[in-house]
């Protein structure tokens, strides 16, 4: 077990003086609404012509608009990141360490209006933004304890010689943090990067840039130094490719879509020129989780469980539960029980400003694909809960359940980052499990049974990073379920873990001969 760490706790909003805190936290942000955000490069804010226009997913509302980065200004960030790195990669950890406190301090004093931006921005409720905030404190608290234990370095066997392996900073990093988790997921990709010694240039989501600008700016105010942390926000097409390949970048840290992850990990293994490194990638990439429910499960809570990992934040995590495959005996009756969660999930459907159980979906490319595949749904099985959808006011899907659908049906093997249910039925436990693997992705996985030989068999032969029995497929808790997945899904990389921190690190064996 790790000693002296303990998870950060969420708000409890039922709590009047915590409800109220966030309706202030709201007011604020309505009056910052409209504004406009600069790039933040090497310390210094520059405007450009070009914005990004931030909406609000549940009302079209403009929440502001920030600094759309090119070519010209992302090359003097990552050089700005350089200089920085020959500096920075110096600071004893110790001193790293105090500016990650004084992080942890700042968002703890600003949590309200952060988790109110994450509110607007990304459609949350305000239970969803609290905890995203709360994995960011996760991270940062984790780091600190790994970074004192990396900084010892490795240990060796006895020698006569005088030897010791120490692990080194490797340069200036890209992070690439998606819109969904716009906070927690850009905190832990920039301060694992730089408690370790190295540097950053953040480029985070067209859809979330506002959050990401706060976070940045509060890195300032803890103390790390001008180049150390860049916020660079522009399109794929403008820069994107322009950072991954630049010869002084020297790893990239990237969650997002299988399509442009595996894009960065082509382009990051060519060497441009004047580059002295092979590149490190970092990639968490999706997935098209299973939860198997067999006979010997309860079905209630099953049902629960499967509707709360696929239709929480409207589905819209790479965690979420896509397909449950379900035993023949029980398949009825669980598709009952999980129509009728879907049902009592509608009623809670609205802004997540209102802190209901479903919010909108992030933005109206989104809303297209997902309900294109409802359509599809309902060609290829049989909508029993859910299925409307209206993007008049927000944009707003209900939670799909769709039965009688096959296993080569597009629904059971598209990834389609939504609030929909494919519910999938087999005759025995093998054939669930062979189809809950056959797919490219290897995320996340569940398991509702109350029969140990299945349990023990789904431990060697579901083939998924995170595994879970008798409890939902997301919400994995930083150091109690490090996450990361299998093939498609990404490179395994756990996060909040030591090894996580490795990825920025090289290790230098260094030996002296004492009888010199």
């Amino acid at each position: 077990m790790v000693k002296g760490f303990k998870n950060a706790s969420e708000l409890d909003f039922t709590i009047l003086s915590n409800k109220e805190a966030m309706l202030q936290a709201f007011a604020q942000v309505d009056k910052e609404k409209g504004q406009e955000y600069p790039l933040i490069i090497g310390g210094r804010r520059v405007t450009t012509e070009e914005k990004i226009t931030s909406i609000a997913p549940a009302t079209k509302e403009v929440l502001g608009k920030v600094s759309s980065c090119g070519k010209e200004l992302a090359d003097e960030a990552i050089r700005c990141a350089h200089e920085a790195f020959k500096t920075w990669s110096k600071v004893p950890a110790e001193e790293r360490i105090c500016c990650v406190r004084r992080l942890v301090e700042l968002m703890d004093k600003e949590r309200y209006i952060l988790d109110a931006w994450s509110v607007e921005e990304s459609g949350k409720n305000w239970g969803e933004a609290d905890g995203e905030l709360c994995e960011a404190l996760d991270f940062f608290n984790s780091y600190i304890m790994h970074t004192r234990e990396l900084d010892k370095g490795l240990e060796l066997v006895d020698s006569e010689e005088a030897t010791k392996c120490i692990y080194t900073p490797i340069g200036v990093g890209v992070a690439i943090p998606p819109w969904n988790f716009p906070l927690s997921l850009l905190a832990g990709m920039a301060i694992g990067a730089v408690i370790t010694g190295n540097t950053v240039v953040c480029k985070p989501s067209s859809d979330t840039p506002i959050v990401a600008y706060k976070f940045v700016e509060l890195c300032e105010r803890a103390g790390f130094p001008a180049g150390v942390i860049s916020f660079i926000p522009g399109s794929g097409s403008a820069i994107g490719d322009f950072i991954v390949q630049h010869p002084l970048t020297r790893f990239v840290n990237f969650t997002g879509s299988k399509v442009v992850g595996l894009r960065i990990n082509k382009m990051a293994a060519e060497v441009s020129e004047g580059q002295k490194w092979i590149k490190r990638v970092v990639a968490e990439m999706g997935g098209k989780n299973a939860i198997i429910v067999d006979s010997s499960a309860d079905l209630k809570r099953a049902a629960s469980g499967i509707a709360n990992s696929a239709f929480s934040f409207q589905g819209q995590k790479c965690s979420a539960c896509s397909r449950a495959i379900v035993m023949s005996d029980v398949y009825d009756e669980f598709v009952e029980e999980i129509a009728a969660c879907a049902e009592e999930l509608k009623k809670e459907q609205g802004s997540g400003r209102d802190n209901l159980g479903m919010g909108p979906v992030i933005n109206k490319a989104a809303f297209e694909s997902i309900t294109g595949y409802i359509e599809i749904a309902r060609k290829e099985g049989n909508i029993v809960a859910g299925g409307k959808y209206d993007d008049t006011e927000g944009f707003y899907i209900e939670p799909t359940v769709v039965r009688d659908i096959t296993r080569d049906a597009r629904i059971a093997n598209e990834e389609i980052f939504g609030p929909v249910l494919a519910v999938i039925k087999v005759e025995s436990f093998d054939e669930a499990l062979e189809i809950a693997n056959d797919t490219e992705y290897g995320l996340t996985g569940s398991v509702y049974t109350e029969d140990r030989a299945n349990i023990q068999k789904a431990k060697t032969e579901f083939h998924v990073g995170n595994l879970y029995f008798n409890r939902k497929s997301t919400g994995a808790v930083v150091l109690q379920h490090p996450f990361g997945g299998f093939n498609m899904s990404g490179t395994d990389a756990k996060t909040g873990t030591r090894d996580y921190l490795t990825n920025f690190l090289n290790l230098k064996s260094v030996c002296e001969d004492l009888t010199y």
